[in-house]
């Protein structure tokens, strides 16, 4: 424990302040670009959608849901955008809540409404309060209103898919159900998305590099969490995509072990599923080391069967090819290798402003996607487990692992462990 102590300490005597490229934050043009797209998606119908995001914690941290945040850049709570094609000049109103200084010497100053505000999200009017009667103006010019709100499996109504539903009503126009639009739109990143998802899985790759240095016999669970997201936000992160998993042992075989307890011990596996988020963009990767810098046999074994797993579901990417048939590419690999009733979850999910993003597994993945290739074997009974996780972006042409920089193969990360391990920088 004390060499990754000491490193720790020699670091923070030298650290410089991150400043990776590209700048974390999009620009305005970009939200505006995607909501010309949805309107383009509309049918000519107008829509209401608003802020799904959750407040946490004694200091009121705020995350906006994917869907607003992708739509708007906005991360606060009570804001609504209403979209009205057919205007000729207000096609796009965002009402933000109303201000409220004494919360504010609490939680910040949030700012007033002016021209740079309505310039800084790339919209034609910018309000405070409920979005009622602007769309009960759309109403009056458009022919069709459209909820574009998700569903879900709720049996009450979201506040904005409600609204829309009651003034399609009161003025007696048809009511579209477009809710698999956004996802459709979300699971296909532009060049700027994915810039910051490769910038954000460049950082979680020098976490895991600190994490291969790290695992070594006699220091915690906690200890490697601590190193791996020092390397993290020392590169600059701008947050972490999940909370760190770090299963030693028998906790490796729990799928989402987070108490991050256990003193590794010599001849253990550690499952380490981590990831840094830059820019609001995640990334997704799961390692499996050896604390002794070599797996034992019955170790080996079961990590040979998840990594020919992954290389059976690389193979089957295609263009057209849907989320449902690789899952069944992966149940059918490890059905080969005798490990399919220790496969508890499924293969991926798509990758984006959320870890688990937008997107229909059922349909064709579309070019643009990132998802992730993750097969794991889990043996309570035999005091460990095997995970190797990788992101994987859709071409047109098939897809590229974005991740191949980190290594998988049980002889690449053999030789990485101990290399790591021999050095300070890892190198």
């Amino acid at each position: 424990m004390l060499p990754a102590l000491l490193f720790a300490s020699l670091l923070g005597n030298t650290f410089m302040h991150p400043t990776p490229t590209p700048k974390a934050e999009l620009p305005a043009a970009v939200y505006r670009a995607r909501r010309e797209r949805l309107m383009q998606k509309l049918g000519g119908c107008a829509a209401l959608i608003s802020a799904q995001g959750e407040v946490s914690g004694v200091t009121e941290d705020f995350r906006q849901d994917g869907d607003f945040y992708w739509l708007t850049g906005v991360n606060e709570p009570g804001a609504h955008l209403v979209l009205a094609p057919q205007s000729p000049y207000r096609k796009v109103t965002l009402f933000l809540k109303a201000r409220d200084p004494e919360a504010e010497r609490w939680t910040g100053p949030r700012e007033a409404i002016s021209p740079d505000l309505i310039d800084k999200y790339g919209v034609d009017v910018v309000r405070r309060g409920s979005p009622d009667n602007a769309l009960a103006m759309a109403a009056q010019h458009h022919d069709c209103l459209a909820i574009i709100a998700p569903g879900s499996g709720s049996a009450e109504e979201r506040s904005d898919a409600a609204l829309t539903q009651k003034i399609a009503g009161r003025f007696g126009i048809k009511t579209e159900y477009r809710r698999g639009v956004l996802a459709e739109l979300r699971s296909a990143h532009d060049a700027p998305e994915l810039e910051r998802m490769q910038r954000a899985i460049a950082i979680t790759a020098l976490g895991h590099e600190a994490a291969a240095r790290a695992t070594v016999a006699g220091v915690s669970e906690r200890d490697v969490q601590t190193q791996l997201e020092y390397a993290f936000f020392a590169a600059g992160a701008t947050g972490l995509s999940y909370p760190s998993i770090v299963g030693s042992g028998p906790n490796g075989a729990v799928l989402h072990w987070d108490q991050n307890s256990r003193v590794l011990g010599d001849g253990d596996l550690v499952v380490i599923d981590a990831a840094a988020e830059y820019g609001r963009y995640a990334a997704d990767v799961t390692r499996t080391y050896p604390v002794s810098g070599h797996f034992t046999p019955a170790q080996a074994k079961v990590y040979r069967a998840v990594y020919q797993a992954q290389e059976d579901i690389f193979a089957a990417i295609k263009p057209g090819v849907s989320m449902a048939e690789l899952q069944h590419v992966a149940e059918e690999s490890l059905r080969r290798s005798g490990y399919l009733a220790a496969f508890i979850h499924g293969f991926g999910h798509f990758v984006g402003l959320d870890v688990h993003d937008a997107g229909d597994a059922e349909k064709p993945i579309p070019v643009g996607a990132v998802f992730t290739v993750e097969p794991g074997v889990y043996l309570p009974s035999e005091g460990f487990g095997v995970r190797i996780e990788d992101e994987v972006q859709m071409t047109d042409s098939g897809y590229v692992v974005l991740t191949r920089a980190i290594p998988r193969k049980l002889e690449d990360v053999e030789a990485w462990v101990q290399r790591a391990r021999r050095s300070p920088s890892g190198h």
